[in-house]
């Protein structure tokens, strides 16, 4: 009995100088079984369109501190998005040209697809091009009628520069009729507010020269000072007008930051319970308590 009295207070004396290790063990084993609880979080279920037209190509604005190209801006956004949005959120790719959207990926949730969301972002580029035309409210009709037959509250964004092409008449839109779809989200607008030569593209991506005004339509109705169709800027407020007859909030891109920015401030996220991991936190707890135990200088007895 005495010996096991003894051996029971070696234990005590032992536990009470090293309760930091025991601290460490019991929040180990914590943290590897504490199952995913439900949490509240705002996610998002989106259908992002990259417009692939070659003014998209143009290099007018900044990414990192370098100039680069207006697609490759909208790409780095959402790249961004994706790992910014909680788990339990869904994203989709689809990708505009001429006046038809294609989708390329239907909507899948970012935590559990988030490689596969990462890479097939990557290859959407202008190679998609099948056509040089941009019916841009042709094209944002065909986003809102797929995100209307996709359901499950899914909300569209759409990247584009605003440039049609051919151009509109004078009091055109381009819209088709969209009353009845109800379908939410945000146009975003990228590029710059000079205009400048849009590169020419051929079909293996690599760039042949800048279109001429010989080479494309110009505005009917123009001043020849005013027919400069073959130069491209941000047209915000055709943008803004599309925006507004579809439903929809407009925006514009400086940095990658602003796209989920815009998102929060549009309303478009659902607070929803969606199982979440805490077994970061019990691990947080183990560390310190390791780092306690053993950093120099720190009384353990």
């Amino acid at each position: 009995m005495s010996l096991s009295r003894a051996t029971t207070g070696e234990w005590r004396a032992l536990l009470g100088r090293e309760w930091a290790l025991v601290v460490t063990l019991l929040a180990l084993l914590a943290s590897l079984l504490l199952p995913p609880l439900p949490t509240i979080r705002t996610v998002h279920r989106l259908m992002i369109t990259f417009d692939l037209s070659q003014s998209m190509g143009v290099e007018d604005v900044t990414l990192e501190g370098k100039v680069v190209s207006r697609l490759t801006l909208a790409k780095a956004a959402a790249a961004r998005l994706i790992a910014d949005l909680p788990c339990g959120s869904q994203v989709g790719w689809s990708g505009f040209v001429e006046r038809r959207t294609t989708p390329l990926a239907t909507p899948l949730e970012v935590c559990e697809h988030y490689e596969a969301l990462l890479s097939s972002l990557e290859l959407i580029d202008g190679r998609m091009r099948w056509g040089e035309a941009s019916g841009i409210g042709k094209g944002l009709h065909q986003v809102l009628r797929a995100a209307s037959e996709i359901g499950n509250d899914t909300a569209i964004v759409m990247f584009s520069d605003g440039q049609e092409a051919p151009p509109l008449k004078a009091g055109q839109t381009g819209l088709p009729k969209s009353e009845g779809l109800e379908i939410g989200g945000v146009l975003i607008g990228v590029g710059g507010s000079t205009p400048v030569p849009i590169p020419k593209i051929d079909a293996a991506g690599r760039q042949v020269g800048f279109w001429e005004a010989a080479d494309v339509a110009q505005r009917q109705g123009a001043t020849a000072g005013e027919r400069r169709e073959e130069l491209s800027r941000l047209d915000g407020e055709h943008l803004a007008t599309l925006a507004r007859l579809a439903g929809l909030e407009y925006s514009t891109l400086a940095r990658p930051t602003d796209f989920l920015a815009s998102l929060n401030a549009s309303g478009l996220g659902k607070p929803t319970r969606v199982p979440t991991e805490w077994g970061w936190l019990p691990a947080t707890l183990a560390l310190l308590a390791l780092v306690w135990r053993f950093w120099p200088g720190f009384r353990r007895d």
